[in-house]
């Protein structure tokens, strides 16, 4: 996600656009009958092979544990969170930061994530490139005039003289799952990690066409106000990374529009269909927009997506749509929710772009507040699962490769070039999270996961819930191609009921009421009405809103 330097004359156009887009849904769903609104629900789940009828994965954006859970009541029950790093040996005290930063990180797989790897050392992060604005006095690297953002992490800040900033963070990690050892499945930045996270792989082909086992690597190179994916200018590239771990443009002259598979793909092979909703951020064909780069899904007709789940309203360009689709009973069963840049946690946005926690509090509110009755979503058969889609450049010390490998177990290598990548926060939140009593001096409730996780978790427990007599519904694709969903390293390559996907966080024998996040800094009338509380909306999480330099400059 490297810096672009928006115009006022960019944000008038996505306003527009935004606005556009909106009020076409309101038209859209007053019309509706009764029947066609309840078409995203699901008639029947009484054969599942869990409560869950409902999942919902928000996306946030660049950030790692030791950044944003610097929370003491999780570091006290065992979330592996440090607060010094190493600079090629040398110690660094970690320094607090606003969670509106007024830098960016480089996240590059070539750039970044290989020097701050350091070949298993972990110590690199102070060699990667920092964008920041004028005024920003970041720390220095030790030694060095070099900005040193990586080496910072979050403070819960008072913004009210009573709550703090990260209190609605704290208190979902506090009561429900958090994961001490959740993986990016990549090695690099958002265009391909919204890829796995969506399709199981960025691989720009199929098994057993060439190029099956690459994989987009970096976020694709385009002009500041163009279209990303298949809409996409015919120069636009991504660059790709063969199994020899060598990028370059590959298939297609790295053109980013993909002929490759996805979840939604497996979602419709069963009967009934499972339904699902990609809820995306302005602009429509922007790389944190995975239904755009994948040709079946997408069916370009020049400037624009013209497939049938772009018109249907299985893609739309509104993340607060979900709130209103979860008021109105009417929420798919499967749905993955990108934020706008001032909820998205993203690094570089300016002092208004610290909304991340409040965000996810309006989302855990609303569905732990339903009233809908079953199978509309509600409480009792919902699971949200929350990451990040990426580690945003920041300091982490644990290496991937002693904990899940140096790629896909059983894949011939496949994927090793580019799996896996550094840690990122998963929070799990559902009424059958296992909960875990501290005594009653204590207010840490919650269930810390110590088991390996990646982006192939999510998939794979997805696939599994929605499964039939202790089976799953399937994989994305062959075991010959290497799909994150088969090779999570929390889940066997098969269709055996346990272990599956994220299971050490539940226990569907037993479920607990709902408990109210607080403390949020904007309320949910925020998101549905953004330019009452945000200046330059929308801003999507891939820009920054200050026009910032690099060290090099």
């Amino acid at each position: 996600m490297d810096s672009n330097h928006l115009t006022d004359a960019r944000f008038g156009r996505r306003t527009s656009y935004y606005f556009g887009k909106l009020l076409w849904l309101v038209l859209i769903t007053a019309t509706l009958t009764t029947a066609q609104v309840s078409t995203g629900v699901p008639n029947s789940s009484s054969a599942y092979n869990t409560p869950i009828q409902h999942v919902i994965v928000i996306i946030q954006e660049n950030r790692s544990p030791t950044n944003l859970f610097q929370d003491p009541i999780l570091i006290n029950n065992g979330a592996h969170i440090v607060q010094t790093g190493l600079c090629h040996g040398q110690p660094v005290p970690l320094k607090p930061w606003s969670l509106a930063a007024c830098f960016e990180i480089s996240h590059t797989h070539a750039q970044a994530w290989v020097p701050s790897y350091d070949n298993g050392m972990m110590d690199g992060a102070c060699d990667i490139e920092n964008s920041y604005q004028d005024t920003c006095q970041t720390p220095l690297c030790p030694n060095s005039t070099a900005h040193c953002a990586a080496y910072t992490y979050t403070p819960n800040t008072k913004f009210d003289g009573v709550h703090g900033i990260m209190d609605p963070y704290y208190q979902v990690a506090e009561q429900y799952g958090f994961a001490n050892y959740m993986f990016q499945t990549n090695q690099g930045p958002s265009f391909p990690a919204h890829m796995f996270l969506f399709a199981g792989t960025s691989a720009p082909t199929t098994f057993p066409d060439d190029y099956y086992d690459w994989f987009a690597a970096e976020n694709p190179q385009t002009p500041l106000d163009g279209a990303v994916g298949c809409p996409a200018n015919p120069s636009n590239f991504a660059l790709q990374i063969d199994p020899n771990g060598v990028e370059s443009k590959g298939y297609n002259n790295g053109f980013p529009c993909y002929d490759n598979h996805s979840l939604p793909d497996l979602l419709a092979s069963v009967t009934p269909n499972i339904t699902w909703r990609y809820y995306g951020t302005p602009p429509a064909y922007s790389y944190l927009n995975a239904p755009d780069a994948i040709q079946s899904i997408c069916q370009a007709a020049g400037d624009n997506c013209a497939g049938p789940d772009w018109t249907n309203g299985d893609v739309v360009i509104n993340p607060p749509q979900v709130l209103t689709d979860i008021q109105q009973c009417q929420l798919p069963q499967v749905n993955w929710v990108i934020p706008d840049g001032h909820w998205s946690d993203h690094p570089g946005g300016g002092p208004q772009s610290d909304a991340g926690p409040s965000w996810i509090a309006a989302i855990v509110n609303a569905l732990g507040s339903s009233s809908c009755p079953s199978p509309a979503a509600n409480w009792n058969n919902t699971a949200i699962l929350i990451t990040w889609d990426d580690w945003g450049g920041f300091y982490d010390d644990v290496d991937p490769a002693q904990h899940v490998g140096l790629g896909y177990k059983n894949g011939n290598g496949n994927g090793q070039q580019y799996v896996y990548g550094f840690r990122v926060p998963l929070l799990v939140v559902s009424a059958y999270t296992k909960q875990t009593m501290r005594g009653t001096a204590s207010p840490f409730t919650g269930y810390i996961s110590n088991a390996n996780h990646d982006f192939g978790s999510i998939l794979n427990f997805i696939e599994y819930v929605f499964g039939h007599n202790g089976k799953s519904i399937g994989t994305i694709g062959p075991p010959d191609w290497p799909f994150a969903d088969y090779f999570a390293p929390d889940a066997p390559p098969t269709d055996l009921a346990s272990p599956y996907g994220l299971s050490d966080f539940f226990n569907f024998g037993q479920s607990h009421p709902f408990r109210q996040i607080t403390g949020a800094r904007y309320a949910p009338s925020c998101f549905f009405n953004p330019e009452s509380c945000f200046e330059n909306f929308p801003m999507a999480p891939d820009n920054d809103a200050f026009g910032a330099k690099r060290d090099d400059d």
